[in-house]
């Protein structure tokens, strides 16, 4: 018995002669609230196939996944005071996925304590 594997992310081309999109550039990410990160990416330059989305992976766990319009995600329900990883991958009008970009890292701030305290009376109050 003969097992084959390939993930075709070398950059090789596909059966067909055409390759799988190349990995986005410019993958940033911010940290937008305590529970949310801002991760924003560069356009995808064609590699002999027409990029029709995007996926954002937080490690290796598919977080979110948008057309290809869309160059920017809010990734929601994280953990305060954590850091994250970040890549991007590109799909292709057949579903091929391209090869992840670079990481890039957020760390989420503190939460805010509650303010649960009540306002103070105004004091020396005088009319003209």
């Amino acid at each position: 018995m003969l097992l084959t594997v390939s993930c075709r992310w070398g950059g090789q081309d596909d059966a067909d002669g055409e390759r799988p999109p190349g990995a986005p550039t410019g993958v940033t990410a911010q940290a937008g609230s305590a529970t949310s990160v801002h991760v924003m990416w560069n356009r995808t330059a064609p590699a002999g196939s027409e990029v029709t989305g995007y996926e954002v992976y937080r490690g290796h766990i598919k977080v979110e996944q948008v057309p290809a319009s869309t160059h920017m995600v809010d990734v929601t329900r994280l953990r305060p005071a954590t850091t994250y990883v970040f890549t991007v991958r590109a799909r292709d009008a057949d579903g091929r996925l391209g090869p992840p970009s670079r990481e890039a890292r957020a760390t989420t701030p503190a939460a805010a304590r509650a303010d649960t305290a009540p306002p103070t009376t105004p004091g020396d109050l005088g009319g003209r």
